[in-house]
Formats: C-alpha cells, sequence, structure tokens
C-alpha cells in the first residue's frame, strides 16, 4: 500500500469514499472509548495520533530506499571528507533526493573552512634491529607529510603532565616519539560503547594515541579528564616542536590491524607561528611492538625509516550543510530538526559513520513527506558537515539560525552506526523526560526500550545543546561501530537493513509528535551536562 493513499482497483470504485487504514485505526479506538462514554477532544485526539503512528511505522517497512541510498553514498560517492569534491557531491546529490522526495525550502547553506587536506601516501618501516617488519600507518588528518624519507631513532614518551616532559629536553631532536604506552584494547566480542565521530569525544573507549595504564583485575584503566588530558596534549605539542622532534607516532587502539582517524584544521590554519608537526596513527600491533622494541635497556637502538606525503588545500573553502523542509500547518516558523552528518573520514566509505544516519534522515524524510502528514511545526532535516573536525557544521548551523533557536523545538540526530535504536538519551533533561514517555508509547513495538537522562558528547545535538536548545541523539545498539568507526572497515557490507529501517521508525514518529505537541519542549537544563 502507498501511503499517501489507498487506491482501489477498477473503474467501479473510482468515486467512492475509501477510508485509509489508520482512519479506520482512529475509528476504532474512539468507538472503543465510546463504548464507556462519549468521547471528548483529548480521546480523539489522541486516537488520531495513535493511528498516525502506525500509519508512519508500517509505511516506512515498504518501499524502502535506505539501502539503495546507502549504497549510492558509499559506493558511488565513497569517502567525504570535509572540504572534498567528494562531499559536495554528496551535498548536491543528497539536496536532489529530498527535493524528489517533495522536501520544501530544499537548499545547500554555506560555510567556510580555513584550509583543506588530500591525504598522500605513508611508508615506515623498522632498521633497527633489522627484523624486515613495514608498519602499518595513517597519517593524522590536517597534519603535513615528512618532506621525504626519513631515518629516525624511536623514543617512548611516556609523560603524563607538563613537569614529566622535563627528563626529555635535549633528547628529541629529529627522533620520532611514541606518544605513550600502548592502549588496553578490548576483545573483539567486548560490548563497548564507541569513541564516535568528532573530536572532543566524551562517550567511548580510550582516545587514540592516549596513554592508558595497563588493567589489572582489580583496578580498570583511568585518564584524566578530558579537559586536563587536551590542556596536557598542547604544551606536550609544543615542547615536542621546540625540541625538533620529527614525527608523533600514536596508537590507533584497534584490534586485529584496524586503524582509527582523527583530527583538525586547528593547527594548520595559523598565519603564523610553527607548522603542525607530522603524526600518524599505527595499528595497535605494530604500536606494541614499536614500544617494547624502544623500551628495550640501554644501549639497544630502535630506528626506522619513514615517509609521509599530504598537502594542503589553501582556503578559504566553502563547504555546505543539506537543508530541506516539511512545512508546518499551524507554526511553520517553529522547528523540529531531523540530523545526521554527512562527512566522513576517509580511510574507507564513511558506510556506518555516517551514512547510516544520513541515510535514516532521508528514508525519515521521504516516510513523512510520502504519508502526506502535516506537522504542526516545521520539521527540518538538515545534513551537517564537518562534524569529524569538531562538529563544525552544526555549529555553523546554530549560528545562521541563531534567531530561529528560541522557536526551535528539539534537534534529533542519528549518529552511532547501523544498529537498532533502543532509545534516546535526553542529556539530563528530567522535565522532558514524562512528556516523552507519554508521547513515544507506539515505538515500544519496534523495539525501542527507554528514555535515559544520560548523555552522551561528540556529535551534532552538542552544537544545539550547547545553545540551549534540547539535543538528543539515538542510543543504538553498538554492533561493530567500535570496530568500523574511523577505520578501514567502516564499509557497506557492515550496514543492517531491518535496525536501519526501525531507526526510520523511530525517528519519524518522534520528530511528528514533537511537532505536534502543543508547546515547544521546556528548555529547562541540568547543573551540568552529563556526559
Amino acid at each position: 500500500m502507498h501511503c499517501s493513499r489507498f487506491r482501489p482497483a477498477g473503474p467501479a470504485a473510482r468515486g467512492r469514499l475509501w477510508p485509509t487504514v489508520p482512519a479506520l485505526l482512529a475509528a476504532f479506538v474512539i468507538a472503543a472509548l465510546a463504548g464507556a462514554q462519549a468521547p471528548t477532544p483529548s480521546d480523539a485526539a489522541r486516537a488520531e495520533a495513535l493511528a498516525l503512528d502506525q500509519k508512519i511505522l508500517v509505511s516506512t517497512k515498504e518501499g524502502s530506499e535506505i539501502m539503495a541510498n546507502l549504497a549510492y553514498l558509499s559506493d558511488i560517492i565513497g569517502p567525504r571528507l570535509t572540504g572534498s569534491a567528494a562531499l559536495k557531491r554528496a551535498n548536491e546529490w543528497t539536496a536532489e533526493k529530498m527535493k524528489s522526495y517533495g522536501l520544501a525550502n530544499v537548499r545547500l547553506e554555506p560555510w567556510t573552512i580555513p584550509v583543506g587536506w588530500e591525504r598522500g601516501p605513508a611508508y615506515a618501516r623498522i632498521i633497527e634491529p633489522d627484523n624486515g617488519r613495514t608498519l602499518h600507518i595513517a597519517a593524522m588528518g590536517w597534519t603535513p607529510g615528512t618532506k621525504g624519507r626519513l631515518e629516525a631513532d624511536v623514543v617512548a614518551l611516556t609523560a603524563r603532565n607538563a613537569n614529566e616532559l622535563a627528563p626529555y629536553k635535549g633528547k628529541l631532536k629529529n627522533a620520532v616519539v611514541l606518544r605513550g604506552p600502548p592502549a588496553v584494547v578490548r576483545p573483539i566480542t567486548a560490548a563497548a560503547p564507541p569513541a564516535a565521530g568528532g573530536e572532543g569525544r566524551a562517550r567511548g573507549d580510550s582516545r587514540p594515541g592516549e596513554a592508558a595504564k595497563p588493567a589489572t583485575d582489580s583496578q580498570p584503566p583511568r585518564r584524566p579528564p578530558f579537559e586536563q588530558s587536551l590542556a596536557f596534549r598542547r604544551e606536550m605539542m609544543d615542547f615536542l616542536r621546540q625540541e625538533g622532534a620529527a614525527v608523533m607516532m600514536m596508537d590507533a587502539g584497534k584490534p586485529h590491524g584496524l586503524m582509527t582517524m582523527t583530527g583538525s584544521w586547528r593547527g594548520a590554519d595559523r598565519a603564523s607561528g610553527p607548522e603542525p608537526m607530522p603524526a600518524v596513527f599505527v595499528c595497535h600491533e605494530h604500536y606494541a611492538l614499536l614500544y617494547r622494541l624502544a623500551t628495550r635497556p640501554a644501549p639497544a637502538r630502535t630506528r626506522i625509516e619513514i615517509e609521509i606525503n599530504n598537502r594542503f588545500i589553501p582556503g578559504p573553502i566553502t563547504v555546505y550543510n543539506t537543508v530541506g523542509e516539511i512545512p508546518g500547518s499551524e507554526k511553520p516558523d517553529e522547528f523540529v530538526i531531523v540530523g545526521a552528518h554527512l562527512d566522513s573520514w576517509d580511510l574507507a566509505q564513511g558506510t556506518t559513520d555516517n551514512g547510516t544516519g544520513t541515510s535514516v534522515v532521508l528514508e525519515t524524510a521521504r516516510i513523512l513527506a510520502r504519508c502526506g502528514v502535516r506537522p504542526k511545526r516545521t520539521i527540518r532535516f538538515v545534513l551537517f558537515s564537518g562534524e569529524e573536525q569538531g562538529l563544525h557544521g552544526s555549529r555553523a548551523y546554530v549560528q545562521q539560525h541563531k534567531d530561529e533557536l528560541p522557536r526551535t523545538s528539539a534537534a534529533l540526530i542519528h549518529d552511532t552506526g547501523t544498529g537498532r535504536v533502543i532509545g534516546w538519551g535526553l542529556q539530563g533533561r528530567a522535565a522532558v523526560k514524562p512528556l516523552l514517555e507519554a508521547e513515544l508509547v507506539s515505538l515500544k513495538e519496534v523495539g525501542f526500550q527507554e528514555l535515559s537522562l544520560r548523555g552522551m558528547g561528540g556529535s551534532d545535538h552538542m552544537a544545539f545543546e550547547q545553545a540551549g536548545v534540547p539535543g538528543f541523539a539515538v542510543q543504538q545498539d553498538m554492533t561493530e561501530y567500535r570496530l568500523t568507526h574511523h577505520s578501514q572497515s567502516d564499509t557497506f557490507d557492515k550496514a543492517r537493513e531491518a535496525d536501519l529501517i526501525q531507526g526510520a521508525q523511530v525517528m519519524a514518529v518522534t520528530a511528528m509528535r514533537l511537532a505536534n505537541l502543543p508547546t515547544l519542549l521546556p528548555r529547562d537544563r541540568p547543573p551540568r551536562n552529563p556526559e
């Protein structure tokens, strides 16, 4: 059945009034209520809302375009690094998709980045001891190359604060520096949340390249607060540059040769000051080998040859967020945002981070538009760019639309891969929880489990949260996301169609319910956003 209407076959049926299945359901519910007493307006409205939920849930499973869209994004367009031609193609393609689904006011909203970046080949090999080992490495985003092939000693730097840097003074000239001991890598079957998406994640595993104390049975590894860790990283990088270190190496921190990736233009766009240092991620197994070799007692020596080739693209470079709308029927100047990030890292296809979220947002738009729904508020669909470098696209949106923020009820974001959506994280907003518990009862039948006050950082909902707008990220079954995230394994074959369809059901019903609430969601904030 096409959810836009139920069409009887044959000419004899023309002119008849054919009720839709949701309309029949609404009539049934009202009739049931009337068995005890005459239905009130609130009873009728509740029945109508439940019928609309069912219409959305059923039609989302019919003729889904999620996998076709995800395949095009992954296989045809491919990885979508911010500032790249591929990301621009993805912006244009998603805009055309939104138009084909009947969305209004479809456009590309521009913002700029100061400098672009292209990855080149990277090579490293151990030459002392001469064990023939070629190392699996990948340059950190927005870091320069080495200006040719170098031979350098390897030094393991284990400092955890500025005071502990002093013993390395005078010992790092032209050295390759290992950033701390090997990470503690969980077994591949361990259930763990990801360190997903852009810089500054407040969730998940140890950040790549961060020293982690070895775990014991009684004492799990701990790390300093993020702000403290970030401040020390800046001090450490300044120290390494002053000492003349050649390259910094970081543990990818994933099992079985998987890589990771992050980076930002923050240090690469300086009009003056030192050039950023070449930095690479090393697969965990090779990093652990290097660390063992580099920490042998003197006079043992570890030496490698290394060459990194990257290219900066002078800016400013214009990039875009893709935007489309279903206009509100009663309050068109009030908004519910449904979003995901379109950009990705470049080691693979960017399927689960975040082609899956992009495809779910497109499918949510397609279903709501095709069903002919008329939300009271405008539902605005936004595919952000620049998320992976620090939520820059959503922050640009918030700045560009700052006059609309007081009239924006919430931002709903899908950004943790292909797994089933099990709940919404409400970022500690206790006043919102009872409202949504009453509104989202229909989602229980598709596996939606909870509305949690827990929060999560590091995705585009945080740009809204920080501006005072309720920003909620889906909580998902993580499946293999901890592995595919930012790695060369982030490929189309990891996508799970049934779970993505369920994600579209959750996004569509939630968006419609919020758009039809009598008022905007309350803005009461917890004393501090939970991490």
